[in-house]
């Protein structure tokens, strides 16, 4: 397994997030997507003493979460010896310490990828109502899009796990609606998704980039995607 994530302004945070995987012996890449702190510093000062393979890109300009996983996500596929890509933000909301969970999640029922669900007591209320109504379009688009039906309770959170070879042509979109992109174009594959509760800190050093705008640009992107 490798984990792929992408980082913005996460000096403050990332370093937890690299610790947690080292502890579990995951090789890492790190996307700095244009940062304008020292989150690529940071990782490269990891990196010289760890004992996992740590792998830092570096945009240099903010080009957006879905190219940041983008770029990522086709860096761990040239490098061929991994069977699963995991996604991880670089913010430490999600805790790593809960991937060998959702691995057993995974192999427990011969799945092709695992999905975190974030507890929704855990989430700020306005945080919820996005989700019912992302989970409800998502849910729709795939049945459109992929004549399956899925039902995806968290479809915007990014902690996931993936067999890698279902990610060789994925069209990862733009910006927040990559988790999106990735969910409907494995249910058009078939793939067949589980999904694991996971833990969620919203802590004051994690900054969220998401407004409700970012949301309906994503409902839009969907639609158009799938039409």
């Amino acid at each position: 397994m490798i984990a792929v994530i992408p980082a913005y302004n996460e000096e403050k945070n990332i370093l937890k997030v690299l610790k947690d995987l080292e502890k579990l012996k995951i090789d890492v890449i790190v996307v700095d997507d244009g940062s304008i702190d020292n989150t690529s510093k940071v990782v490269k000062d990891f990196a010289k003493n760890c004992n996992i393979k740590v792998y830092l890109i570096r945009n240099e300009k903010n080009l957006g979460k879905a190219k940041a996983i983008e770029v990522g996500t086709k860096f761990a596929l040239s490098l061929k010896n991994y069977k699963y890509i995991i996604y991880i933000d670089g913010d430490y909301q999600h805790k790593p310490m809960d991937i060998p969970k959702l691995l057993n999640k995974l192999k427990k029922y011969n799945a092709d990828a695992v999905f975190g669900v974030r507890k929704y007591k855990c989430i700020p209320f306005h945080r919820r109502i996005s989700n019912f109504f992302a989970s409800i379009l998502i849910s729709l688009a795939v049945f459109i899009y992929a004549k399956r039906f899925y039902f995806f309770r968290d479809v915007q959170c990014g902690f996931r796990i993936i067999k890698a070879e279902l990610l060789k042509d994925i069209n990862f979109g733009e910006g927040y609606a990559v988790e999106h992109f990735i969910a409907l174009q494995l249910a058009k594959k078939g793939a067949k998704i589980v999904e694991e509760y996971v833990n969620v800190e919203y802590h004051d050093e994690a900054v969220s980039y998401i407004t409700i705008r970012k949301i309906l640009e994503v409902a839009e992107k969907v639609i158009k995607f799938i039409f």
